[in-house]
């Protein structure tokens, strides 16, 4: 690799196989931008050596982000206020403490099978490894915060990869204000009627002709990812039989949103031009310095994969072998609850359950704080869960609450578990199977085999409630009897799945998984919306042709056309030359400019005259902001909804009507672009071209701004965004949140493509930091094969390790 460190060169070099390292056989080898290759004889080396090169690249990202979630960060960066929240970090502390992942992930992994235990346990011996052999050598944040690396442990591993999940989870924590509305009467969603409008809304929505007028349409089916078409008869018997068993019938409709996050889609054998699956994953979170994941590749005697996971945690999140390829985006289902508790203010540490007091298990924790006197708390837990009213936004005179969450509640298995079998599945049946074991954060799950079989499911350990709550875990409830906890689990195969759809490919842009007949609370994405815009995008894509070869599969991945900015266009233009409508005159400014842009395609990357006017149109689509969210929902579901029923009709019918509130809508989203590019690029819209795409260079990428909210740790190691084109979040190849892409294609898995931005390193000066900015920069992927041939190809550098060696080692030394 170039400016690939000599010292570390000369080690490589001169560290030959010893005849113990060769029977255990563990190597390591590092390609052109970083990435690892292990290779063992056995899966316990592979997971050994995992660990000894994830700490060598990440060891301070895994270190930090641990203390964060065992409520230990201000011992290391003192009492730091949050960049966007009322909350320090000593109050970040306390709220870790009170949840109990620490605690959780101890008892977890004590129970874990042993082989299980012992893959961990080889991931953990080789970061130690690692740590205790380069004391001299470590990241120089460690001094300059004066931590010191403790040995990592089983629970470790469950914590880093709980760390991240629970940004794609809920926690429960509001169901205190959703119980609040519901008494109130208000619906999710309308609680901010009345508030001041979104940008570009100075226009209030015309009154509605009459109450009929705004009737909410039926849910929009249409994109669901799990037809009734495609599934048995059988099964849908067996999930409806479930349903009534457990007290859910009509339970199914939800509210809200779920997460925005990724997208990802397969084309079958029968519709790809090698008859095996093609697949393309990107999980759209934005990019950042360094990457919150971490990519690597590893075989053992069971298992050739790789993909990416999180560093301190040997979980495939993303990721294929020589047999099947999977892509992951967050589904947000609801898998925690508040219960009320029955306590009295005489029996501080007891409440009653069935008629009975019982005894909370107290905990009395110190906060170490840097530069301060340590902070004592005490948590108090119940068989529900923590006491954890001060973080629940309770009034007044409400009772205490307990937090039902997983992963904490659930102390009997563990994501680990499914992840290995993932790795280990030869088939599309096979890994279905597998997903059983995932169990946090909640996802859907797109995958394909070599054969040229496809599948989606829903993944995670969803709850089923009480038959008692109404809500469905969606606000606080009552936690005084057994009746009013939680039944059990949903079973893995009654959750929305389909093998093998008539479509011939399966896709998730974080939208509808299954038809509203499904009887299944599933939380907040179970009759949520329809439609994201990416969704969208993917099936039109998808449809365009009825054959595809791999090229073509990966051609989606660029695409820049957000079809909500498209169709608000196309119905501007409809309602101005058309309908010779009267609309404002900065409406029209913005069409006029926008009408050549629509007409070259719609694409809203930056290197397309207009685009940078097109990523101005606000597609927020709220109650707040029109009443047309009252019929077709709000969110991004909502909006699209809206702009496919308007389009339909004009297609039907060129001079179809628009309504009063339609025609609102359109003009003053057309209005408000028009007043942001002024206000951001001055009042020449000849320059506004040039003036955005510099401003894009103008964003900077802070060194370890965590998730958490928590500044930077250190401003000289900021990057600037390169000249990225393609910034729309609402687009499938948008640039700024490609976190990370694959591209496999399973009849030779040794031609798939990915890349990992910004690159492998989190060290500052290493040549694999930055190894991927330049190929982000410019839209293009790497090769990420899988054979020990196809990678000696690209092998820069190589380690022998000794496993044996290194364990006497350590156990000779204090």
């Amino acid at each position: 690799m170039k400016n690939w460190p000599s010292s570390l060169l000369l080690t490589l070099l001169l560290t030959l196989p010893s005849l113990a390292a060769a029977e255990e056989g563990i190597e390591i080898l590092r390609d052109t931008w970083g990435i690892p290759h292990v290779f063992a004889d056995t899966d316990a080396g592979a997971f050994y050596g995992l660990g000894y090169a994830t700490a060598e690249d990440r060891g301070f990202q895994m270190t930090y982000s641990l203390r964060i979630l065992q409520g230990r960060l201000a011992e290391v960066i003192g009492e730091v206020r949050q960049l966007n929240r009322n909350e320090t970090s000593v109050d970040h502390d306390c709220k870790m403490r009170t949840f109990g992942f620490h605690r959780a992930a101890q008892r977890t992994a004590a129970a874990l099978d042993p082989e299980t235990r012992g893959l961990l346990q080889a991931y953990c011996d080789g970061v130690n490894t690692y740590f205790r052999d380069h004391r001299d050598d470590r990241h120089p944040l460690f001094a300059r915060l004066g931590l010191e690396p403790e040995p990592w442990t089983p629970a470790d591993c469950l914590m880093a990869w709980w760390h991240l999940a629970q940004f794609f989870a809920t926690d429960g924590t509001r169901d205190l204000i959703a119980g609040r509305n519901q008494a109130a009467g208000r619906t999710p969603g309308q609680e901010g009627r009345g508030q001041p409008p979104a940008r570009g809304e100075s226009r209030p929505s015309p009154p509605p002709a009459g109450s009929g007028d705004l009737a909410p349409l039926p849910p929009d089916d249409a994109p669901a990812v799990v037809k009734r078409s495609d599934v048995s008869a059988e099964w849908i018997e067996r999930v409806f039989g479930y349903a009534r068993e457990h007290g859910l019938e009509g339970a199914g409709a939800a509210d809200g949103e779920g997460p925005k996050f990724s997208h990802a889609w397969v084309v079958g054998g029968r519709r790809t031009t090698t008859g095996s699956a093609v697949l393309v994953s990107d999980p759209q979170t934005p990019v950042r310095n360094p990457s919150l994941f971490y990519e690597y590749h590893l075989q053992g005697k069971t298992f050739n994969a790789r993909g990416i996971g999180v560093p301190g945690s040997p979980v495939i999140l993303i990721g294929f072998t020589d047999r099947v390829a999977w892509g992951v985006t967050a589904l947000g289902a609801d898998q925690a609850d508040l219960f009320q508790l029955d306590t009295a203010p005489e029996r501080p540490d007891q409440y009653r359950f069935d008629g009975q007091w019982r005894s909370m298990t107290v905990h009395r924790e110190t906060i170490n704080v840097k530069g301060r006197e340590p902070i004592e708390v005490t948590v108090r837990e119940t068989h529900l869960g923590p006491i954890a009213t001060a973080y629940c936004y309770a009034a007044r005179g409400e009772p205490e609450v307990a937090l039902k969450r997983i992963p904490i509640c659930e102390t009997d298995r563990e994501t680990i578990q499914g992840a290995v079998a993932m790795m280990r599945a030869g088939n599309v049946a096979e890994f279905d199977a597998a997903l059983a074991g995932w169990r946090f954060p909640s996802a859907n799950m797109v995958f394909g085999d070599r054969a040229g079989d496809i599948g989606y499911r829903v993944v995670g350990a969803l709850p089923v409630r009480s038959r008692h709550d109404p809500s469905q875990g969606r606000a606080a409830r009552p936690g005084h009897q057994a009746d009013q906890d939680w039944q059990e689990i949903l079973p893995h195969d009654l959750a929305p799945g389909v093998i093998n759809p008539a479509a011939g490919y399966l896709y998730s842009g974080n939208h509808r998984p299954i038809e509203s007949w499904y009887p299944l609370p599933l939380g907040s994405m179970t009759g949520a919306g329809g439609d994201t815009l990416r969704s969208w995008r993917l099936r039109e894509r998808l449809e365009q042709q009825q054959s595809f070869a791999p090229e073509e599969v990966l051609a989606i991945h660029f695409d820049a056309v957000n079809p909500a900015r498209r169709d608000i266009v196309r119905l501007g233009l409809q309602l101005h030359d058309v309908l010779r409508r009267e609309i404002s005159e900065d409406a029209r400014r913005a069409l006029a400019h926008l009408e050549p842009w629509y007409r070259a395609g719609a694409s809203t990357s930056l290197t397309e005259p207009g685009a940078e006017l097109a990523v101005e149109l606000n597609t927020f689509f709220r109650f707040v902001s029109t009443d047309l969210a009252l019929i077709y929902g709000g969110g991004e579901g909502g909006l699209a909804y809206f702009l496919k029923t308007a389009t339909a009709r004009l297609d039907q019918d060129p001079g179809a009507e628009l309504s009063p509130l339609e025609e609102a809508f359109i003009d003053r989203t057309l209005s408000g672009a028009w007043q942001a590019a002024r206000q951001k690029y001055g009042r020449d819209p000849a320059t506004w071209n040039t003036r955005a795409q510099e401003a894009v260079q103008q964003r900077r990428m802070e060194y370890y701004e965590s998730l958490d909210g928590f500044p930077t740790l250190d401003r000289d190691q900021a990057l600037p965004l390169p000249a990225l084109s393609r910034i729309d979040g609402g687009t499938i190849g948008c640039q700024t949140a490609q976190s990370y892409t694959h591209w496999v294609l399973l009849h030779d898995p040794d031609l798939a493509l990915s890349i990992l931005p910004i690159g492998q390193s989190e060290r500052p000066g290493h040549a694999s930091r930055t190894s991927t900015l330049e190929l982000w920069s410019e839209s293009r992927l790497h090769p990420a094969p899988l054979s020990r041939a196809a990678v000696e190809k690209l092998t820069l550098a190589r380690q022998v390790l000794d496993r044996q060696t290194d364990a006497e080692d350590a156990g000779s030394r204090p």
